[in-house]
């Protein structure tokens, strides 16, 4: 038997009160998602600040490691461990160099390698702060981390590619690692003052932020006596 229900009962099921019900509820979810698509945890910009090769911030990072006995000045600078400024590492030009050869000069020490496209957007300006700041005393120095048994003449190319004039060298083995602080990102910059002491590290390069980061650092350590 068919049940005839009344006319105005399906009417009854979007009734005005029902209708704000169920618009309040749908503007709530939807403020509910927004919030979460915002949040750190799942913003992809934040996700990526440390952990790609093209690091939206080129961070100041925690000094150098050297052990137990990191020894600290009045400042309260560490001093760059003797692995990093003692270690003698071959030239494209083929001699060996080690950062203490320029002792009384500030180092700019910067790790690199010719796939690297943040190290490509950061060496132009690499070029320029060695020419302003030479006279200052200012020195800069690349070194890739590729191998120079099988990748000299491609590092020779870039060097030519892009006219770069400051000393280019080969960071491999423990050296590299020390450089690179259990940090898998470059490029990775260094400021080390002239008393051998770090001024600032860099891990990362931003285009917009990184050249004025860098250039406030070596007027920084210019500037100590």
């Amino acid at each position: 038997m068919k049940i005839n229900q009344p006319a105005d009962a399906h009417r009854g099921i979007f009734t005005p009160a029902r209708i704000i019900v169920i618009g309040l509820g749908l503007i709530l979810a939807i403020v509910a998602g927004a919030r979460y698509l915002r949040s750190p945890e799942a913003s992809p910009e934040s996700a990526g600040q440390t952990q790609t090769i093209a690091a939206p911030e080129a961070m100041p990072s925690a000094p150098v490691k050297n052990g137990p006995s990191d020894a600290k000045n009045a400042t309260g600078r560490i001093r760059v461990p003797s692995v990093i400024m003692d270690t003698a590492f071959p030239l494209l030009e083929g001699k060996n160099l080690r950062i203490k050869d320029y002792a009384g000069k500030i180092v700019i020490l910067d790790i690199w390698a010719t796939w690297c496209g943040p190290c490509r957007v950061e060496i132009p300006h690499l070029i320029d702060l060695a020419r302003e700041f030479r006279s200052q005393g200012v020195e800069v120095i690349g070194l890739t981390t590729e191998d120079p048994d099988t990748d000299r003449k491609k590092v020779e190319a870039f060097v030519r590619e892009f006219k770069i004039e400051y000393p280019i060298g080969f960071a491999r083995g423990e050296f590299a690692r020390f450089l690179l602080q259990g940090q898998d990102i470059i490029p990775q910059t260094y400021v080390i003052g002239r008393d051998g002491y770090l001024v600032r590290r860099f891990i990362g390069f931003n285009a917009q932020t990184s050249p004025p980061q860098l250039r406030t650092a070596i007027e920084e350590a210019v500037a100590m006596k």
